[in-house]
């Protein structure tokens, strides 16, 4: 087997795994933003809750303003009560549904890009070291320490193998 096709199979390999570490990345991703979406169905389920509360309590409190007229004492105040009671939910609710999504909204799929650093990194230094690999044993070349001479020569081709 020559050279050539020693080299051409290695591309045809590479090109294969990269292939396939796009496609995985991709999948990660899809993962990370399926579970944001999510989230952001719960925050917003919240805020939904809490704006339906707000019109539960904008009846009691009209049903309190009506029976605050009609009566003096008891049946008025148990009726605030409840409605300020609401309004108190209705402000959680409302409060914890923002703060989620303003902690969502500034946050990258942070897996998916740091998985795509990694495979960047790891696809340069392969690349870089079959470079080398490649190199000519005769000819004294720095590596990457600044060294030069016998200990930074390539292996040979018998030494490869």
């Amino acid at each position: 087997m020559g050279i050539r096709q020693r080299i051409s199979e290695s591309i045809a390999e590479v090109r294969t795994r990269s292939q396939k570490l796009v496609q995985l990345n991709i999948e990660l991703l899809k993962a990370e933003l399926r579970k944001r979406a999510q989230e952001y169905g719960v925050a917003i389920g919240m805020m939904v809750a809490g704006g339906l509360l707000a019109f539960y309590a904008l009846g009691f409190a009209l049903a309190t303003i009506t029976v605050l007229l009609a009566l003096v004492l008891p049946l008025w105040l148990s009726l605030l009560i409840v409605t300020l009671a609401l309004c108190v939910i209705i402000a959680i609710l409302v409060a914890t549904g923002r703060k989620k999504l303003q902690q969502m909204k500034d946050q990258p799929p942070l897996q998916a890009v740091a998985e795509a650093r990694a495979t960047t990194a790891t696809i340069k230094s392969g690349a870089a070291q079959a470079v080398e690999s490649l190199r000519p044993t005769g000819h004294k070349t720095p590596d990457r320490r600044g060294l030069s001479g016998s200990a930074a020569e390539a292996p040979s081709a018998e030494e490869r193998t």
